[in-house]
């Protein structure tokens, strides 16, 4: 080890530029895999550039990502590439991350194809002059081309693309000469990872001019090479992207670095975390120290939320769809945790799925990828999947979980056992996981064989790598003391006691009144029994309405059958999704809701209607008569005879139905209660945390 990597191991702080750069030049640097990544963003990284330009001259700048961190960690001599130039700058957005993470609040990524044309804009005025080196003579071609439209005023001192060879002495000796007599300033280099570094590294002192390595910034500015969407970029899936593009090239590259950058970075943080706590808390290898913390409490303020207090703990939520929303039960659940565990003064991160909002355009620009990046404490990131497939929340999973081991939390909470198929990574690296089962997915009719087989898989990794288990019915958790003799954790969803309000939207926009209607609300798929349920109401004589409300779910096929059924009969009303006052109106003024499910885990919307005062009528599944006991009627599962027989009743027997409704408000509501879910499923989090305690305090 060299004397410049030993003192790298005791003082976090250097400068990275000669001894006669201006002291307002000096510049932080976060080590990442022993590689120096500088601490800077764009502005100031363009203000050093051109201020130090001068002594800069005969150096060289990199601007590193995870790929080339990850080589110069395995290679010690790219390593020393590396750490040689003048900056190494994060190009790659988990750089910028992992620098965060570790207390520099200020970094962020400087990508080298963003750099290259902010240079060439400001070199209009200050008159500086470029050479190119790299890419294909066509690519310079067009390269030249984009620029002068651009760039009216901008000096070209020249533009060279070697051959894909090893030049001979006398050629390399030519290409110098021709660059130096070009007189440029800055000499943009486009060889690729690591071969650009190691020109660079080799030509440093020979060549006059600032030599900055670019990649494939000529080919995405030239517009031969398509550059990955800014969605991408800030999710950390350029990689992807350039997958898509050239998977032969690209994918064994992909899978052998980014992977192996996940580890190393967790193995590499543990180790300063022990090395922290070895010396007291006290800045060192470890970290950047009182300032840069101070920094970080600024940062983390102005980002919309506090740093987390000594009791706090950071919590990641995956598996749901997107919050704010009331498209399912995750979906609810999801947000009434997270949002009251913001409000403890908890950090949490809630991973949506990037798609269509069900409540329409205002809340996809509200909510969606330009939208809020919080919404009440909680910080939201937005994951891109399939919009269609059945595989979207496999796909989303394998994105959040990536993007989730970035981030320092001390628990992962998967919903749904679909996503738990990717518990084996953050399993991988030493991760807590909390998986709540919100029930046996892979029964619901609506998947096929292979998507209910990889749901089924989830299940099982749930059951062998998750440190806790929650499910939410008594039931499920026989089934997987039975299946797996996997002890899990029952903690069911809780309910708010609501304010009933009159009959207003529902009047005028369906001629509802209070009492005039029985009331079927959620998802249209298969599993929800929808059909049943009309089937047997055709048979009654009442002049009664039934409302059905709710979307469906990946099951066009069933919506179109269920809308055909519903025709046929005039007294039904399909409402399509609704929420707000006018859910508020339909649970308060129904004269009974009806849950005719085949398959259940617990249903919010029962809950909801239970807390109403409605009387419910459900299927006799276990999942639902735990909750109501001998607090609503049932019927048996999938008999559409018993359950017109128990309509019948209800509809003759309006003395019983209130009855019923007037015992379940306050049954439910002292039963089920949001704030002990929230301390139960806190305390579940803290146990699986060493001695009860945070897990990772001050983790990478």
């Amino acid at each position: 080890m060299d004397r410049e990597e030993k003192s790298a191991n005791s003082k976090v702080l250097f400068s990275r530029t000669t001894d006669t750069a201006p002291q307002s030049g000096r510049l932080q640097y976060c080590t990442i895999l022993k590689t120096k990544i500088n601490v800077t963003d764009m502005d100031k990284t363009i203000a050093y550039i051109t201020g130090s330009l001068d002594t800069l001259k005969g150096n060289y700048i990199c601007v590193s990502n995870v790929h080339t961190t990850v080589m110069a960690f395995r290679d010690l001599e790219y390593r020393k590439v590396q750490n040689s130039g003048a900056m190494a700058l994060p190009d790659g957005q988990p750089l910028s991350i992992v620098s965060r993470r570790r207390g520099y609040a200020e970094a962020q990524r400087v990508p080298g194809p963003d750099l290259m044309p902010a240079i060439l804009e400001l070199s209009q005025e200050k008159g500086y002059s470029h050479y190119f080196y790299g890419s294909t003579e066509s690519t310079l071609a067009k390269l030249k081309k984009v620029l002068l439209q651009r760039y009216p005023d901008l000096k070209i001192a020249g533009m060279y693309a070697p051959p894909f060879r090893e030049l001979t002495p006398e050629e390399d000796e030519a290409v110098v000469r021709r660059i130096n007599d070009s007189g440029a300033d800055y000499v943009w280099v486009a060889l690729g990872a690591p071969k650009q570094e190691k020109w660079m590294y080799e030509h440093r002192g020979r060549v006059g001019g600032l030599m900055i390595g670019v990649g494939a910034a000529f080919d995405f500015i030239a517009g031969t090479v398509k550059r990955a969407p800014m969605w991408m970029q800030k999710l950390c899936l350029e990689w992807v992207f350039r997958i898509m593009q050239d998977p032969r090239r690209m994918l064994p590259r992909y899978l052998n670095t980014n992977f192996a950058f996940l580890y190393y970075v967790h193995k590499e943080g543990k180790a300063l975390n022990k090395s922290r706590r070895k010396t007291g808390g006290k800045s060192g290898a470890a970290g950047p120290g009182k300032a840069a913390a101070e920094c970080a409490v600024a940062g983390n303020a102005a980002g919309g939320r506090s740093r987390p207090g000594k009791d706090s703990l950071r919590i990641a939520m995956i598996g749901h769809k997107r919050i704010p929303s009331r498209e399912g039960g995750v979906e609810i659940v999801v947000e009434e945790l997270a949002v009251r565990m913001a409000a403890r003064g908890h950090w949490v991160d809630a991973y949506n799925r990037y798609g269509h909002h069900v409540s329409g355009k205002k809340y996809d620009q509200e909510y969606g990828w330009k939208g809020r990046k919080f919404y009440k404490g909680v910080r939201v990131y937005i994951i891109p999947t399939f919009r269609t497939s059945s595989l979207n929340a496999i796909v989303y999973s394998f994105f959040a979980t990536l993007r989730a081991l970035l981030g320092r939390y001390d628990v992962l909470h998967y919903h749904a056992e679909g996503p738990c198929a990717m518990l084996w990574l953050p399993r991988l690296f030493g991760r807590k996981i909390v998986v709540t089962v919100h029930g046996l997915d892979w029964q619901r009719a609506k998947w096929g064989g292979f998507a209910s087989s990889v749901i089924k898989f989830g299940e099982k990794l749930a059951a062998k790598y998750a440190d806790e288990v929650i499910v939410l019915s008594e039931n499920v958790q026989k089934y997987f003391a039975d299946t797996y003799n996997r002890k899990v954790t029952y903690i069911p969803n809780g309910i708010s006691r609501p304010v009933r309000r009159e009959a207003q939207m529902i009047t005028e926009k369906y001629g509802l009144k209070k009492d005039g209607y029985l009331l079927s609300l959620g998802r249209i798929v298969p599993e929800k029994g929808v059909h049943y349920l009309i089937e047997a109401f055709s048979k009654t004589s009442t002049d009664k309405k039934l409302v059905i409300a709710g979307g469906n779910s990946q099951a066009v096929e069933y919506m179109e059958q269920i809308h055909r059924m519903a025709a046929k009969d005039d007294r039904i009303i399909m409402t399509d999704f609704v929420q707000g006052q006018m859910l508020e109106e339909l649970y308060s003024n129904a004269y009974a809701f009806v849950l005719p499910s085949d398959v259940e885990g617990m249903a919010l919307t029962l809950l909801e209607a239970m807390s109403y005062g409605d009387c419910c009528l459900v299927s006799d599944i276990c999942e639902n008569t735990e909750v109501v006991e001998d607090k609503a009627l049932h019927f048996h599962q999938g008999d559409v005879k018993d359950l017109q027989r128990q309509l019948e009743f209800m509809l003759e027997n309006p003395e019983a139905v209130h009855a019923y409704g007037e015992r379940s408000a306050d049954f439910i509501c002292g039963r089920y209660n949001w704030d002990e879910v929230v301390d139960e499923t806190v305390g579940l989090y803290r146990k699986c945390c060493t001695g009860g305690e945070r897990c990772r305090k001050c983790e990478d």
